[in-house]
């Protein structure tokens, strides 16, 4: 079982998040809640930059084509680049999500101050160093989860001195922030490792890979599960 979940990672991968993004579209289609439309256009491009982010598999086979040659040869021969644009897309999509969930004044302007600032960090460190093409920004998915974990906690602080208390379950942002929070607390710790990513250290990157694909399958479904359950009760 664990040798096909393996060998098919991405494409299950690829399978939950569009999953997650179709009933996201269902439900925005249906309920008309502004709200959640960007998280859904969020979700829809994940899938984008997972596709596009597969091309570093296909440069490693041999065609005989100049185009393909020189591409392989090229600085973007590695997905970093698109990678780094995608996390830096997610803070700021992310952040709006949680400012228009948000009433509260205060919270509202620390999300976005947060925003503005990793925006402007970003933008200088990439224009100052050579990581945009290779790397990303030091401590990167630590830096995201923290933030990610500002978002939700404000987003939790807020529903729990409301009256939406009472009918959480119903709420898919709910289950969005339930599965965002898991996800950074779960994965962040396994990144911190990535200097035992090599290839001689076989345990470890399997043990790595295959948690990492159990914490998006738990994640995209928790996201899915949010939109139709929440889309079921209101149908009611």
């Amino acid at each position: 079982m664990n040798e096909f979940l393996y060998e098919n990672r991405s494409y299950i991968t690829k399978f939950f998040e569009i999953t997650a993004a179709v009933f996201g579209s269902v439900y925005l289609h249906r309920t008309k809640n502004q709200k959640l439309k960007i998280f859904v256009v969020f979700l829809w491009i994940t899938v984008t930059v997972e596709v596009l982010g597969y091309y570093k598999t296909i440069l490693q086979n041999n065609y005989d084509y100049s185009w393909f040659i020189s591409w392989k040869n090229s600085e973007f021969c590695q997905n970093s680049w698109l990678y780094n644009i995608y996390s830096f897309l997610a803070i700021g999509f992310l952040g709006v999500f949680y400012t228009d969930l948000i009433s509260n004044t205060t919270s509202k302007l620390f999300i976005r101050l947060i925003v503005i600032i990793y925006s402007v960090f970003t933008l200088f460190y990439y224009t100052l160093t050579e990581a945009f093409l290779g790397y990303g920004l030091p401590y990167d998915n630590i830096l995201a989860s923290i933030i990610v974990s500002i978002y939700v906690i404000l987003y939790f602080v807020e529903l729990m001195n409301s009256d939406f208390i009472l009918q959480y379950y119903k709420l898919p942002s709910f289950y969005i922030s339930v599965a965002l929070l898991l996800w950074h607390l779960c994965a962040t710790p396994l990144f911190i490792y990535n200097n035992y990513f090599l290839p001689f250290n076989t345990e470890f990157v399997n043990f790595r890979t295959l948690l990492l694909l159990y914490i998006n399958i738990f994640t995209y479904s928790c996201i899915t599960f949010g939109f139709w359950y929440s889309l079921r009760k209101r149908t009611k």
